[in-house]
């Protein structure tokens, strides 16, 4: 006689483990979907090519971790683009004479008066955020008010937004630089290019979130 609604309580509590366990599943889905979105719309954003037009600024500040990245930043110093140059994230080990001597071996001559006047070599930085206060630091005091970002395609959208954070009365101009072959335009079939680039998609969020939170603080 008291087995049924013994019965029928069980019933009920499997119902509802069901029903949670549904809109778990659902919302994780959406989770999942929207993440696979972003993502998308991470690649889609992401720069391919450097523009056609060389741009022009008070400064150009490149962030080492590239093969290609310093090169092309020295060779738009060389053609005038800009007035002086800063490199941020330098190994300690590399002053003046091996950063000319690593020029030399990609094509560039960099003379010791240019390289004396015009090129500085940043050592306190150790990730994009490092980067990017100390190019603020170093663009306040040189008085500049506009600047050419250059760093790789990938690292872009992520770079652009940190210095944009520590520097909002800046002028950015982004030159975005490919790596180096067999560069990324088939990344979904190499296991290391995956990593970077699902990486780089994390680190990126975890960025927006970041700065989105410290803009909305009072003060």
């Amino acid at each position: 006689m008291t087995a049924q609604p013994q019965e029928g309580r069980r019933g009920t509590l499997t119902l509802s483990a069901r029903t949670w366990l549904l809109r778990a599943a659902i919302g994780a889905l959406a989770v999942l979907l929207l993440w696979l979105g972003g993502f998308l719309w991470f690649l889609a954003a992401m720069p391919v090519e450097a523009p056609d037009a060389s741009p022009e600024a008070d400064a150009i500040v490149v962030l080492t971790g590239g093969s290609r990245r310093v090169p092309v930043a020295v060779s738009l110093l060389l053609h005038g683009r800009a007035r002086a140059l800063l490199v941020t994230g330098v190994n300690d080990i590399v002053g003046p004479p091996a950063f000319r001597a690593a020029m030399a071996e990609s094509g560039l001559t960099v003379d010791p008066q240019t390289m004396a006047c015009c090129i500085a070599l940043g050592y306190g930085a150790h990730d994009t955020i490092g980067n990017a206060e100390e190019a603020a630091a170093w663009m306040k005091a040189g008085g500049y008010r506009s600047m050419i970002l250059v760093t790789s395609t990938y690292h872009m959208a992520r770079s652009a937004m940190e210095f944009h954070a520590a520097m909002p009365g800046v002028e950015i101009r982004q030159h975005p630089v490919r790596p180096a072959p067999p560069g990324l335009d088939d990344w979904w079939t190499s296991p290391d290019s995956r990593l970077l680039m699902f990486s780089e998609f994390v680190k990126y969020q975890a960025a927006w979130l970041r700065v989105t939170a410290r803009s909305m603080m009072p003060g």
